[in-house]
């Protein structure tokens, strides 16, 4: 028989801890993140809600529906306005325990060959998912430290497995950010401090959406190479995120969690 502990575990399991999450603005771009800080909030976590863009709308959907949320603004590739943003964190709700480095740039940038790589495109694509990931690792993980607990979960994507040709940017950004995954859950691993990816392939949310009508018979190829030949929408990605931020995934640190109907397995 299962313990009745597991039968019966409290579903608000974040309660007291602090989370931020980037890229966590309403729009197209920034679906995934307002869905985390939500699923983050539901789950008894205080949020705090960072975008480059106007973020206090859904921080503010999140206090109105009783959770506890502050909006920051910050690019993710400045290092002071990183820093200040885990101070806000601080000084708001008293410490910071958990980062989700979801902020990113080049998701749906046209497909484009070698020979037509716009190298400006690459940089920002880099400095927004991997400089942005680590700078905040860096301002997150003292703090972290500080309580003997934390958890990082970086964004990643199933796009790095497959090697997508053509789209050069991301799938290098996102092979460096399983790198620093698995880096930072080896250094960081004696303060108490779990690192790991959360990866998916084609979510169907508005940023996708273009992609979604210009090209039906992609889309229905994708959804048939799932083992659950479905979509795969943000709020699908909701339990898996919560569960890494949460301590019972406390065993678990240096992995590439892929969350996609089971397209891929690792």
């Amino acid at each position: 028989m299962p313990d009745d502990s597991l039968l019966h575990r409290d579903t608000r399991r974040l309660d007291g801890l602090v989370a931020v999450v980037t890229g966590a603005a309403f729009g197209p771009k920034a679906a995934l993140g307002s869905v985390f800080a939500a699923a983050l909030a539901a789950a008894g976590a205080s949020v705090v809600v960072a975008d480059i863009v106007d973020a206090e709308p859904v921080a503010a959907a999140l206090r109105a529906k009783g959770g506890r949320a502050v909006a920051v603004p910050v690019d993710v590739t400045d290092e002071g306005a990183v820093e200040a943003m885990a101070a806000k964190a601080e000084e708001v709700f008293g410490r910071l325990d958990i980062l989700v480095n979801n902020a990113v740039v080049g998701s749906n940038i046209p497909p484009v060959p070698l020979a037509e790589l716009d190298v400006a495109a690459f940089d920002r694509v880099i400095a927004v998912g991997l400089r942005g990931s680590v700078l905040c690792a860096k301002a997150a993980a003292p703090r972290m430290a500080r309580n003997g607990w934390g958890k990082i979960v970086n964004i990643g994507s199933t796009t790095m497995q497959e090697g997508l040709p053509n789209r050069l940017h991301y799938v290098s950004m996102k092979g460096g950010v399983l790198a620093l995954t698995r880096a930072l859950a080896r250094e960081l691993g004696p303060q108490g401090i779990r690192v790991n990816t959360l990866a998916t392939g084609l979510v169907a949310n508005p940023a996708a959406g273009a992609a979604f009508a210009a090209r039906p018979e992609l889309v229905a190829k994708i959804r048939a190479a799932r083992a659950i030949p479905e979509d795969v929408t943000p709020d699908d990605l909701a339990g898996p995120l919560v569960f890494l931020c949460s301590p019972e995934s406390d065993a678990i640190t240096g992995q590439f969690i892929v969350a996609d109907k089971g397209a891929h397995f690792t």
